[in-house]
């Protein structure tokens, strides 16, 4: 009597402990879901600035190299300042098929956050090499337009006012935007450790 009362507690624990893991393993599951949602959303976000970088990037290479060659400035400018924009612009679009590629719903995680560590430094470092070349860039510039306008042309003086106001004004959106992706990145590589520790 008293086995058989022994026996029928311990169905009743394993079928417990059972219902628990159970319980567990889709909780585990759910979690993971929820936490690969989030990471395709920054994911998205990340993926339209970039879009819209690019169609940026398209307009300011079509219409700089237009307006500079309209206004008689050298051809060695107009040809430097379009292989600028068009380098700018062929890296965006790289990092752009990067993401594309990347599966963060079914994908291996151990590949995705080193894709994204790569995109996310190359973010980091990007000033590094625009604020020199683009500081080259714009004292080339002034030279340009005060040459074709004459130096103390009011049309000069204005130019370079408009230019300064537009480089400070490109640069603080330029610098959130690349703040933008790198905190989303940074996001998405925390969750990812998340995840990996779960598994």
């Amino acid at each position: 009597m008293e086995n058989t009362f022994i026996s029928h507690e311990l169905d009743e624990m394993r079928s417990q402990i059972n219902a628990l893991k159970e319980k567990l393993e889709k909780q585990t599951i759910v979690n993971e879901e929820h936490i690969r949602r989030s990471m395709k959303s920054k994911m998205s976000d990340i993926n339209k600035t970039v879009t819209v970088t690019i169609i940026l990037g398209i307009f300011a290479l079509v219409y700089c190299t237009w307006f500079f060659y309209s206004q008689s400035c050298s051809l060695a400018f107009v040809i430097s300042t379009a292989v600028m924009l068009a380098i700018c612009l062929g890296l965006i679009i790289g990092q752009k098929i990067t993401l594309g590629r990347m599966d963060l719903s079914q994908g291996n995680l151990i590949d995705t956050a080193q894709t994204l560590s790569k995109i996310k430094t190359h973010y980091q470092n990007w000033h590094k090499i625009a604020i020199p070349v683009l500081v080259v860039w714009f004292a080339w510039l002034m030279y340009e337009m005060t040459s074709v306008l004459g130096m103390n042309s009011p049309m000069a003086i204005g130019f370079c006012c408009g230019a300064a106001v537009g480089g400070i004004i490109g640069g603080v959106i330029g610098f959130r935007i690349n703040r933008k992706i790198v905190r989303k990145a940074c996001e998405i590589l925390d969750q990812i450790k998340e995840l990996q520790k779960e598994s």
